[in-house]
């Protein structure tokens, strides 16, 4: 028997009461399932242009010279992003793996592939506020930019209220469908990217989400992220099955109404006479019977604060797997009556309510194939010309740091899973496994050429957080590379940092990846141009520096990932395992250099 949350205090229990092996999926295999999904979706609703292999489906109009939207993410939060592309709503999507964001090469794709028919009017991507999401859109918005000259924006959406945003900022709700629906209007009507973009963040100021949940959710094959007593309730938990910011025990489904309620109104400073749309959104698994008695008990609720609920609309928004729990989704319209008739105005998406998606067309045009780029694609020839002693040394280096990855793929998913999400291994394992399959194709006589394309290999087969910033780092480092005629490798370090810190806001001291870097490029720095006798010691030095660094980083509170967000996570004492995939890449560029030197 499941925990209902209507009837919590006779009926709630424990969710460990099944085992790994008692899970029942009908499919199991993630990766397969997403292909056959797109793969379904293209059945299911012919007007739509489905690409299952990059996870990009789109909505072709007639060619005009407008902005369209793009949304996206990781998968498991179904119907979105796909179920909101439609006539007012999102023109394309993107998806990554479970809970995991999409590759920045799909999302750099899907904006190419939105320019192909809207004469370069230009190309608003709305992302929730989650760390590897704001990268990897980033990432590919700066490509579509600088290679394509592209009219492209990202707008941040994040709105939970459940905590404080802290460095990281608030994560993003289903808040962001108020925003897809209102900017899908304007767009239409032929606002410009600068003004949705505006009207985007004002709206942004006046959203609050809060989620709370009965159970965690399960990816096939895992173990929940939390587990629940009988009676209690995770308040403030997140769209990737994480834990919240505090465990509250309700003896009613009212009492937790009203403690979300109440969050959200003093988030927006709601007042008696305050106007708002609310979303009673399903996380997974309520049955519509109890999301319509929670709307009642919220729309009672606010009655009673005298707060005027102007629209409504309750059911499946935007999940997280099977999690069983809710979250309601709040729209300040006090001052802004007008955003509620483009609310109201009629859209074809599928998961907004009165669509008529499922039509077959008369007559389909034929869509452009996206072209998928590959490593081959990657000028070979970038940047300064080693000799082959140096190109020996580099493919050396390249294949120790691959090899001790695959080594170390447990160790750095325990080390994740203490204060993240644990696939932090598994992640890097396929950047090895690749890295090594292509390593005698690489240019090696060229390492600006090189690091383009580990790069690549970063944004095509890693995905998530770790991804975006590794690719970023590399991206970064071989530009500097590129543009000079000696190897500069202390200002291909800074140009890797500069570039990466644009994106996140993690610095030094956060616990992250940066600690023990920002530690390598100051050793590197002290030596400016190095000579070939200078790299044993400044190597030496930096190794040296970076197993300090990491024994300071196990002492730090984690500002950024999983334990930033949940405060029942103690992340002091434990070990960050970003940094410590630094520390083994620089471990084994010391051991290969050190090999080849001799």
């Amino acid at each position: 028997m499941r925990p209902y949350i209507l009837y919590s205090i006779r009926y709630n229990i424990m969710a460990n009461e099944n085992s790994k092996a008692d899970e029942k999926y009908l499919l199991k295999n993630g990766r397969v399932l997403l292909k056959e999904m797109f793969e379904g979706l293209a059945y299911t609703y012919p007007v739509f242009d489905v690409y299952p292999e990059s996870r990009i489906i789109g909505l072709k109009l007639k060619s005009e010279k407008r902005v369209c939207l793009l949304g996206g993410g990781g998968s498991g939060h179904e119907p979105y992003p796909f179920g909101y592309i439609g006539d007012g709503m999102l023109s394309a999507s993107v998806s990554g793996y479970v809970f995991t964001c999409c590759s920045s090469l799909n999302i750099y794709q899907a904006i190419k592939y939105l320019n192909n028919y809207n004469c370069n009017g230009g190309v608003l991507v709305i992302v929730a506020n989650y760390t590897g999401d704001v990268l990897n859109f980033g990432l590919a918005c700066e490509k579509a930019k600088k290679v394509d000259n592209i009219n492209v924006a990202e707008l941040i959406v994040s709105d939970d209220c459940s905590r404080p945003g802290g460095k990281v900022g608030k994560r993003g709700m289903c808040g962001l469908l108020y925003i897809i629906k209102i900017l899908g209007v304007m767009a239409k009507r032929g606002s410009s990217i600068e003004e949705l973009l505006s009207l985007g963040k004002n709206i942004n100021g006046k959203l609050a989400s809060l989620g709370i949940s009965a159970t965690s959710c399960n990816i096939p094959g895992e173990e929940p992220s939390f587990l629940l007593q009988k009676g209690e309730f995770e308040f403030g938990v997140g769209l990737h099955g994480e834990a919240g910011t505090s465990r509250v025990k309700a003896c009613d489904a009212k009492d937790l109404i009203r403690l979300a309620i109440d969050k959200i109104c003093s988030t927006l400073c709601l007042k008696e006479f305050s106007e708002i749309c609310l979303i009673v959104n399903n996380l997974g698994l309520v049955s519509h019977i109890e999301l319509s008695a929670l709307a009642k008990y919220a729309k009672e609720y606010f009655d009673e604060l005298k707060i005027d609920i102007s629209r409504m609309f309750v059911g499946t928004f935007l999940v997280s797997l099977n999690m069983y729990g809710f979250q309601l989704s709040v729209i300040d319209v006090s001052d802004n009556r007008e955003w509620i008739n483009y609310i109201d105005e009629e859209t074809s998406a599928f998961a907004w309510p009165g669509n008529h998606m499922s039509i077959k067309p008369i007559e389909k045009q034929k869509s452009e194939n996206i072209k998928i780029l590959k490593i081959d694609d990657i000028n070979p020839k970038l940047g300064v010309c080693i000799s082959e002693k140096g190109s020996l040394i580099l493919k050396n280096i390249l294949k120790q740091i691959g090899e001790d990855f695959l080594k170390n793929v447990d160790v750095l998913n325990r080390l994740d899973q203490e204060i993240g999400d644990g696939d932090n291994g598994s992640t890097i394992s396929r950047f090895a496994s690749d890295l090594l399959t292509n390593l005698n194709k690489l240019p090696l006589n060229y390492p600006a050429s090189v690091l383009y394309s580990l790069a690549f290999i970063c944004e095509d087969k890693m995905g998530g957080a770790s991804g975006a910033l590794y690719s970023l780092l590399l991206t970064g480092a071989a530009g500097h590379l590129a543009s000079m005629n000696y190897l500069d490798w202390a200002g291909a370090l800074k140009n890797a940092l500069d570039t990466s810190m644009k994106y996140s806001s993690a610095r030094k001291g956060d616990k992250t990846m940066f600690d023990p870097i920002i530690a390598i490029h100051q050793i590197f720095q002290e030596y400016g141009n190095l000579n070939a006798g200078d790299y044993v010691t400044v190597l030496e030095k930096a190794l040296h520096r970076v197993h300090d660094v990491c024994n300071e980083v196990k002492q730090m509170k984690a500002e950024f990932g999983k334990a930033s967000y949940v405060e029942s996570v103690t992340s002091v004492g434990k070990m960050d395992a970003g940094a410590y995939g630094v520390a083994l890449w620089f471990s084994a560029i010391h051991t290969a250099y050190m090999d080849s030197s001799k």
